[in-house]
């Protein structure tokens, strides 16, 4: 590469999505915040072109923002058994993506050391102690250290072995007021008829306006028409709507991969190091990530101002791996259905206990607790084929 460097920067932040732009906003906050950072990223975050929803017990950083909170949940069983889950003191919160990037980017505009490109990035190389980000414009630049979130997550997404998360969701409003908005459905199973665990998700935010997402944890994808279909039954089955009495406001569709890291092993010692889903951020259990990010993030940036080059960027809870290994197992054995798995976890615990639990907050004692709780012949079953093939995954 003979072109010369156009500049040097402190940090580089590979990809300027939920996770790049969150580094960006609390290394803008920190100690750190008027050293030289470039963001590239092919395009510009100004659409609202994903949800991103979670819980919490406390204050988070953008609280704020959210465009509904609720303090009860809807768990609807295979079985047609509903539970109303009272998650006091949690709250369940919803962040339109357009809002967040809004917010974001608005605290970042103040900051004339924050550098965007807009390009395309081919490759990643070493050039002496320092690391070279090339882009599709010809250039290339160079830092110490650079934080990449765009390199793809070890997924096999045509492998049926491999769990995803993946939805379609639709945003709608209604010809009339017909949403309670007092509560949101988080598990709606009277949809799943086989052993895959599919399940319907629902966020009522105004009495005319709520998103209906049909969600699978499995391993195989479904052409979008599928999921659509799904998302028209539902609507006429539990709301009486046709076509003609809503509007569609807007689509998501995702695939998350659902797959703990192999490696956990990036320390702040690293120049090339992974973030958001590159870097395993999303939960492998439950394909949340937004406030997982969060908290990964603040903790990476206060090690990067104390200078704290051992910690880990992931903090490794070998127990509750194995646990959310033994669980991913369970969905690729398909010995049970995915809708029972939950339907115990639930209906037998708490929802602060299991809030706490997907959450990696839970002690060993409550993790063996609820672990008594699920079908005990297929978790055996998943264990057992785990230590044969040493913890590892398909």
């Amino acid at each position: 590469m003979n072109k010369p460097v156009q500049s040097q920067f402190a940090f580089i932040i590979a990809g300027g999505g939920m996770a790049g732009l969150s580094l960006a906003y609390y290394l803008s906050k920190s100690s750190l915040g008027d050293v030289p950072i470039l963001i590239i990223d092919q395009f510009p975050k100004n659409k609202n072109d994903k949800t991103w929803c979670y819980w919490s017990d406390c204050t988070e950083e953008f609280d704020k923002i959210a465009e509904k909170s609720w303090d009860s949940l809807w768990f609807h069983s295979q079985s047609n058994q509903s539970k109303l889950l009272n998650i006091n003191p949690f709250q369940y919160r919803k962040i339109n993506s357009g809002d967040w990037y809004e917010e974001v980017n608005k605290a970042l505009s103040t900051k004339p050391n924050i550098q965007f490109i807009e390009a395309k990035i081919h490759s990643f190389f070493y050039r002496g102690v320092d690391v070279g980000v090339s882009t599709d414009q010809g250039d290339f630049y160079a830092s110490q250290k650079v934080f990449d979130s765009i390199s793809p997550f070890k997924c096999d997404y045509e492998n049926s072995k491999h769990i995803k998360q993946h939805f379609l969701g639709w945003t709608i409003e209604s010809h009339f007021p017909v949403f309670k908005q007092e509560s949101a459905d988080l598990f709606d199973f009277r949809v799943a008829f086989d052993v895959e665990c599919e399940f319907m998700y629902v966020l009522p935010t105004s009495p005319k306006k709520a998103l209906f997402e049909y969600t699978f944890f499995s391993g195989k994808i479904r052409d979008k028409n599928y999921y659509r279909d799904k998302l028209k039954a539902y609507l006429l089955a539990y709301y009486g709507f046709g076509e003609d009495d809503y509007d569609l406001l807007e689509e998501e569709y995702g695939v998350i991969p659902m797959r703990p890291m192999e490696e956990q092993t990036q320390n702040l010692h690293a120049k090339l190091i992974k973030i958001g889903t590159s870097g395993g951020f999303v939960k492998s259990t439950t394909g949340y990530s937004f406030l997982r990010t969060q908290r990964i993030l603040k903790e990476l940036v206060l090690n990067l101002e104390t200078k704290n080059h051992k910690a880990f960027v992931l903090k490794e809870f070998r127990f509750k791996k194995w646990l959310d290994n033994v669980f991913l197992q369970v969905l690729i054995d398909q010995k049970i259905a995915g809708s029972k798995v939950f339907e115990a976890l639930f209906f037998k615990n708490s929802p602060q206990k299991m809030l706490r639990f997907l959450d990696e907050k839970t002690s060993l004692r409550e993790d063996l607790s609820l672990m008594l709780t699920v079908p005990t012949y297929p978790f055996l079953s998943a264990a057992i084929k785990l230590f044969f093939k040493g913890n590892k995954l398909p």
